[in-house]
């Protein structure tokens, strides 16, 4: 009868001490071992590793989990961040992850001053697309007070970051409900005009300020419900894939800012 496999990722800390615990202590791991992708930091103490193991009874898994617990940070089986093609090109989550919510409120903090973004290779699309949404609209919401005080150049620059925003909705059709990137580019057709009073008209509208309620949802939403498959893609297959060719500033800007 063929041995049933189970097969296991943990990411551990310490791994030097991990391996020396096994080779001394707990030998009877040794078979377990499948492979060790090792994250380099100048602080060894904090320094991270992806273990793979391999187990042909849940006893034995759970033994190892047992007796390595105080090396063990979590079980990430589950997160394909941590397979070992991932982790050949992106390195570990831990050094390109990051908090929506915190990013926010840094993009808050520098307000309108102008800043570079960096992205690294392997960030989640999804989190990226929303962060260069978040920026947009406050750019948009600092042209409408402008216009609501008779700026000559409102009208233009609305429009302006209108196309952006649409444009980001466009390209994010594989990472966000289609129904959803429908119903918003159609609520922000109206900013797309140059004409000063139909705009005018519009901002000053219930229209207007329910399209802003939706998109702080949207942007805050963390549930997941408006996601797809791919949306957590690392952002350079996602640009690989789906902007390779493209050539609006948007596309452009973000291409750059990926290293």
């Amino acid at each position: 009868m063929k041995k049933c496999t189970i097969k296991r990722r943990y990411l551990i800390q310490n791994p030097k001490e991990v391996v020396k615990s096994i080779l001394t202590t707990f030998p009877q791991y040794k078979k377990n071992l499948q492979q060790l992708f090792i994250e380099n930091h100048p602080d060894a103490s904090k320094r991270l590793a992806v273990l793979g193991t391999r187990f042909y009874t849940l006893g034995a898994m759970e033994d190892f989990e047992e007796d390595l617990k105080s090396f063990v940070c979590e079980d990430v089986s589950g997160d394909k961040r941590y397979k070992s093609r991932y982790l050949s090109i992106f390195g570990l989550p831990q050094t390109y992850d990051f908090s929506l919510s915190e990013v926010y409120k840094k993009c808050d903090r520098i307000g309108i001053n102008p800043f570079e973004f960096a992205f690294a290779s392997g960030m989640s699309t999804q989190k990226v697309l929303k962060v260069l949404l978040y920026r947009e609209m406050q750019f948009l919401g600092h042209e409408v007070a402008l216009l609501l005080d008779d700026d000559a150049k409102a009208p233009k620059n609305i429009a302006k970051r209108a196309e952006n925003i649409c444009y980001l909705l466009k390209v994010a059709t594989a990472i966000f409900d289609e129904m959803l990137e429908e119903s918003l580019t159609k609520a922000f057709a109206p900013l797309l005009s140059r004409d000063r009073a139909l705009l005018l008209q519009f901002v000053q509208n219930k229209a207007y300020t329910t399209l802003l309620l939706d998109m702080r949802f949207f942007l805050s939403e963390q549930s997941g419900f408006y996601l797809l498959k791919k949306s957590e893609m690392p952002l350079l297959f996602f640009v690989k894939k789906y902007l390779k060719k493209e050539e609006f500033r948007i596309a452009r800007r973000l291409k750059k800012a990926l290293y």
